[in-house]
């Protein structure tokens, strides 16, 4: 009997497993949660959450659990630009969706992808100062106003109510974020108490800001899908703490949200960092802020608002500092990168 050398054997096999998951990957919708991966047929989507069946057995699964959903038989650009609006490259996203006819989408989910995508990824570039705020803005209400049974419907929500802070529309913003609370879940009331308070944090209302992040602690007590909304609103509230003047307590707070945020948590740790750095500034330690904002800058860049304002605040630090060299660098990279950016024009 002829022997087949084990590599070959190994390559055949391998090429045999790829194919068969290119076909299962193919054939089945799959709802990828915070913590497990549920796979069937998409049969209902609403709101506030979204059906799948499998072998008879329906689940639905709350919105607030679902990171991402591939869809049987979506293209293969749909899905690189998923990955790559996952990953915080919204240019790379925009430029696989522009490859795609939306015409030719035949699944109506399908097409709600798309142009969740579409617009998402236009406002998140916008926020961080890479794009024009009104066409997304426009991009983000349109998608609202035709796709009112999405499952993205409280993330375009979040994002308007962004884009018209951006605007300077405040009391439109408010709105925007109060809608949120009204949905029944623990996550989405502790979300709304949250954006409420960093409104009313940019506003200079801290002691009001505190009792929103308050309100969110609360909501979000014993819900572990909420828990990232907690240490959220801890951060902030720490944030608004240290502006009223105690300094030294929010630091220590902030220090343990980053000492116990999950690594992936790309977004909670930039922001944190970001107020470590903010707390040393308080406190007049320039170069434990210049290490803080540096965390930011080094290892969570694909967080573009905050990154944005490390690049500022290392501006200004390096050359406190001495170091005039790295104070134009990273001058120059806020301006090249984020030029429309609030931080580039100040």
């Amino acid at each position: 009997m002829t022997r087949i050398p084990f590599i070959v054997f190994s390559l055949a096999v391998g090429t045999i497993l790829l194919c068969v998951s290119e076909v299962d990957a193919q054939g089945i919708d799959r709802i990828k949660r915070r913590n497990g991966i549920d796979s069937g047929k998409i049969t209902k989507v609403s709101q506030l959450a979204v059906t799948i069946s499998r072998g008879g057995v329906e689940r639905s699964v709350p919105v607030e659990e679902i990171t991402s959903i591939s869809f049987a038989g979506e293209p293969k650009e749909l899905r690189s630009a998923r990955l790559a609006a996952t990953g915080g490259r919204y240019a790379d996203a925009l430029e696989s969706l522009n490859k795609l006819s939306r015409e030719k989408l035949d699944r109506k989910e399908v097409k709600q992808e798309f142009d969740f995508l579409l617009a998402s990824c236009s406002a998140k570039m916008a926020l961080a100062g890479q794009g024009k705020i009104e066409p997304a803005t426009s991009a983000v209400s349109k998608f609202l106003t035709q796709n009112r049974e999405s499952f993205h419907l409280t993330e375009a929500i979040e994002l308007l109510g962004d884009l018209q802070m951006a605007s300077g529309n405040v009391e439109a913003a408010r709105k925007q974020y109060a809608k949120l609370g009204r949905a029944p879940s623990p996550y989405h009331k502790a979300r709304s108490a949250v954006l409420i308070g960093r409104l009313l944090q940019s506003e200079g209302k801290h002691a009001e800001a505190i009792a929103e992040f308050d309100k969110a602690i609360a909501a979000a007590a014993d819900n572990a899908t909420a828990e990232s909304q907690k240490l959220e609103a801890t951060l902030q509230a720490a944030i608004s703490r240290s502006a009223n003047g105690d300094v030294e307590e929010s630091t220590k707070t902030v220090k343990q949200i980053i000492a116990e945020a999950e690594p992936e948590d790309t977004e909670l740790l930039a922001r944190a960092y970001n107020a470590l750095g903010d707390c040393f500034l308080t406190s007049d330690d320039k170069k434990a802020a210049r290490d803080a904002f540096l965390h930011v800058d080094l290892l969570f860049a694909s967080s573009s608002t905050d990154h944005a304002k490390a690049l500022y605040e290392l501006s200004r630090l390096w050359g406190t500092l001495g170091n005039e060299t790295r104070a134009r660098d990273a001058k120059q990279r806020l301006l090249k990168e984020y030029p429309a950016s609030p931080w580039a024009k100040r």
